[in-house]
């Protein structure tokens, strides 16, 4: 990666390429279930909307709850314990999702995604990349992290559908826990050891200081907003793939999901250009909650017509690509330096709460329509339009559009 060319030492570039595979391995099999998990368990006996979102949702819940927890305690008693233990937790999660799938139990695949969850390694990898690099290029090392998770993402929606049309939903976990189960090996002997576990205000969750974060306006609009961001994710796709497979076999969803990142990357790449370089960060965000609110009003008036509901997941998931990368940016230049890593720490829970609520919400509006689904998402993404229409920039970002 180019991320990495510069200026890194050989350690640093195999600890950051090592863990940027671990962490990505780890998301692409949640990612892989996205698009197909709603499909699926609604064939289950006893399967309702509401309880098929709350699978879909249930990781985000346990992932928000240990994650901070996991990172604190591997300053206690050693990152690579906990990552080898999280990584376990998930596997056993993903093997009891697949056994629920073959036997159709709604409810032991929504035990099986909590336990997906509790697998958390975010808060820990950070803390270790954190341990392994020097400060000064840390920012890039943790850039290099979020754009193995982009691919990710990218890759799990296309393979998903393909799985499991040729597996079934049981042979999605099962991929899932294969890719987590060959990422063991590189994490008991192949991530370097740090020599001394310090921990890291700038990386890592400081609990003292959660009062200035918590008190910090425009912190919490950016968490209101990743909270909503991801929120939107996990219902829309609570909702889209059952739209689409009115109209198409599970086999063939791919294609739309691969032409839905295709456009999304198009407009990704030049519109975080323009928001970094021209310091033009609020305008782009703008721009993609404005797509995200005309891609809820196409849901709502196409969602029984085939190219407008094509159309519309493609322009939803362009206003996603969007602002998916300048979030975290924007979130870092607001944390003054001592409390970034706990900005991070609770800006990530809000994205991971998001990711349960839409799950739950949406598989509760879904027993009375589609159309509900997309209203209340609507209705909460104008709320957070407004938001960012009341922040100030911060003054790294001012400085750049004087130039």
């Amino acid at each position: 990666m180019e991320l990495i060319d510069k200026d890194f030492t050989v350690e640093e570039k195999k600890a950051t390429l090592g863990l940027a595979s671990i962490f990505s391995l780890r998301m692409l099999g949640l990612f892989l279930v996205l698009p197909v998990l709603s499909i699926y368990a609604h064939e289950f006996p006893g399967a309702t909307s509401f309880l098929v979102g709350i699978a879909i949702g249930a990781y985000g819940l346990t992932q928000a709850f240990f994650q901070i927890p996991y990172g604190l305690l591997s300053d206690k008693i050693g990152r690579i314990p906990i990552l080898i233990f999280s990584t376990i937790i998930f596997i056993l999660g993903s093997l009891l999702a697949a056994y629920a799938s073959l036997e159709q139990s709604i409810y032991l695949l929504i035990i099986g995604r909590f336990l997906q969850g509790m697998g958390a390694v975010s808060s820990v990898v950070i803390a270790l990349i954190a341990d392994l690099t020097r400060e000064e290029i840390r920012t890039r090392a943790m850039a290099t992290i979020g754009a193995s998770i982009g691919m990710a993402f990218a890759f799990g929606m296309v393979l998903g559908p393909w799985i499991a049309a040729h597996f079934g939903l049981a042979g999605v976990f099962g991929f899932t826990a294969l890719l987590a189960l060959f990422s063991l090996p590189y994490i008991i002997w192949g991530i370097p050891r740090p020599k001394v576990i310090v921990h890291h205000d700038d990386a890592e969750f400081t609990g003292s200081y959660l009062g200035t974060v918590l008190k910090d306006k425009n912190l919490l609009k950016m968490d209101f907003g990743m909270f909503t961001l991801h929120m939107g994710l996990t219902a829309v796709f609570t909702s889209a793939p059952l739209i689409l497979k009115q109209f198409m076999d599970v086999q063939d969803l791919w294609k739309v999901y691969l032409v839905m990142f295709l456009v999304g990357l198009t407009f990704m790449v030049p519109t975080t250009i323009i928001a970094e370089k021209k310091g033009l960060i609020k305008e782009v965000k703008i721009l993609g909650i404005l797509i995200l609110i005309v891609s809820f009003g196409l849901f709502m008036e196409f969602e029984s017509m085939f190219v407008p509901a094509i159309i519309a997941i493609i322009v939803y998931f362009t206003g996603f690509m969007i602002l998916e990368p300048i979030m975290p940016s924007l979130m870092s230049r607001y944390a003054k330096p001592h409390v970034k890593g706990t900005a991070s720490g609770v800006f990530n829970t809000a994205q991971f709460l998001g990711a349960f609520v839409g799950g739950a919400v949406g598989g509760y509006l879904l027993q009375f329509g589609h159309k509900q689904v997309f209203i209340f998402l609507g209705i909460i993404t104008i709320i957070w339009l407004i938001t960012v229409l009341t922040m100030e920039m911060p003054e790294s970002v001012k400085a750049k559009r004087k130039k």
